[in-house]
């Protein structure tokens, strides 16, 4: 991204993006995100990696794959309710909006249902601090301690090869990010010597489930 908007916002630079979802300081984050690749960022031809590729992970797999492996960083993460913000003076904002990093449904196997949405965004998320927003029956001394590990062990699975998708995308490629399941970043990249400009804009949740109702699609 480039131009004069706010630079409040990390996506405005050019260093590595880890992966996360958009708005999570919002009440109800958008629905779909839309980029458009106007110019990617060059790459010398003695340099064989690309810069500044795009990356991209199925929040819903990444949750699915903690469950299993490690249930109760699972049951941590679905009944922790984190706070994000987002702080510009320049436009006059202090947005803010709680909720956990995994939402499910409720009911299922283990009274979990499927999962519903993703809330992830390190760099929007404030400290862990007591008062706990946890649904949990019980929260003593090692509270924090569990919470700790349990987004340690969301995050090694973000952090896999295996769940990733990199994209080198082209000028007039148009990628659509269904923003609370799938998670997004991008590597860095040099931008005094390969500038990279991407062009988006955001569908909200409403207009994506009218939409998908019109086309007799079905709304998870």
């Amino acid at each position: 991204a480039s131009g004069s908007a706010s630079t409040a916002d990390s996506a405005y630079g050019s260093t590595s993006l880890p992966l996360h979802t958009d708005m999570t300081y919002m009440t109800t984050p958008p629905g779909v995100q839309v980029f458009l690749m106007v110019q990617p960022a060059s790459t010398p031809e003695a340099e064989a990696t690309p810069k500044g590729q795009s990356t991209y992970l199925d929040g819903f797999a990444a949750a699915h794959q903690l469950f299993l492996e490690n249930p109760e960083a699972f049951e941590l993460l679905a009944c922790t309710e984190r706070i994000y913000r987002c702080l510009d003076d320049q436009e006059g904002w202090h947005m803010e909006a709680a909720g956990p990093v995994i939402e499910t449904k409720s009911g299922g196997v283990n009274r979990w249902g499927p999962v519903s949405a993703i809330r992830h965004n390190d760099l929007d998320r404030l400290p862990d601090l007591p008062p706990y927003c946890s649904s949990l029956d019980v929260i003593d001394g090692s509270f924090y301690h569990k919470l700790t590990n349990a987004h340690e062990a969301w995050n090694e699975i973000l952090s896999r090869d295996s769940m990733r998708l990199v994209i080198d995308l082209q000028p007039g490629d148009c990628v659509l990010v269904a923003n609370q399941r799938c998670l997004h970043g991008r590597y860095a990249f040099e931008s005094s010597a390969y500038p990279r400009v991407v062009m988006g804009c955001y569908v909200g949740t409403d207009e994506l489930h009218s939409k998908m109702r019109r086309h007799r699609l079905p709304v998870l």
